[in-house]
C-alpha cells in the first residue's frame, strides 16, 4: 500500500476543503438519521396494526437510542470543527485588490486576393500591493 498523496495547498484552500468535508459529513449524517426515522415510522405503523408487542417496541427503542448516539457525537465534533475553521477564516488577511485588464489585437492581411482578419484577446490581472506601491503583473 502506497502513502497517500497530499496536495500542496495554501491555508485558504485547506480551510475551504475542511468546510467541504464538514458539509459532506453533515449530508451523510442526515441520510443516516433519515433512515432511522423511516425505521421508526415503520415500527409505529406495525405497533398501530398490532404486529409488535410492547416488549418488542421497547427493544427497538433501546436499539435506536444506542444507534443514534454515534451521529449525535459526530455532530458535536463537526460543530467544534466548524467553529475552528470559522475562527481561522477570520484570521486570514484579505486578498489584495485585483484589477482585470485585457488587450485585444486585430491583424489583417491579404493572401492571393483574399483578406483575412484575426482577433485575439488576452486577459490578465494586476495585483496591487499596498505596502510597496509596486505593481506585479500575473498573466492568466
Amino acid at each position: 500500500m502506497s502513502a497517500p498523496v497530499i496536495p500542496d495547498r495554501g491555508q485558504e484552500e485547506a480551510l475551504t476543503d475542511l468546510l467541504v468535508s464538514i458539509a459532506l459529513e453533515e449530508t451523510a449524517l442526515a441520510h443516516f438519521m433519515n433512515a432511522e426515522a423511516e425505521k421508526i415510522q415503520a415500527v409505529a405503523q406495525m405497533m398501530e396494526e398490532g404486529e409488535m408487542t410492547p416488549e418488542e417496541v421497547l427493544d427497538f427503542q433501546r436499539s435506536v437510542s444506542k444507534v443514534m448516539r454515534t451521529p449525535i457525537k459526530k455532530e458535536m465534533l463537526l460543530q467544534f470543527k466548524l467553529e475552528d475553521v470559522l475562527d481561522f477564516l477570520e484570521e486570514i488577511p484579505p486578498e489584495p485588490p485585483i484589477e482585470v485588464q485585457s488587450n485585444t489585437v486585430t491583424a489583417s492581411g491579404i493572401y492571393e486576393g483574399v483578406t483575412y482578419t484575426d482577433t485575439a484577446t488576452v486577459y490578465y490581472h494586476v495585483i496591487l500591493e499596498e505596502e510597496n506601491n509596486n505593481e506585479e503583473v500575473n498573466t492568466q
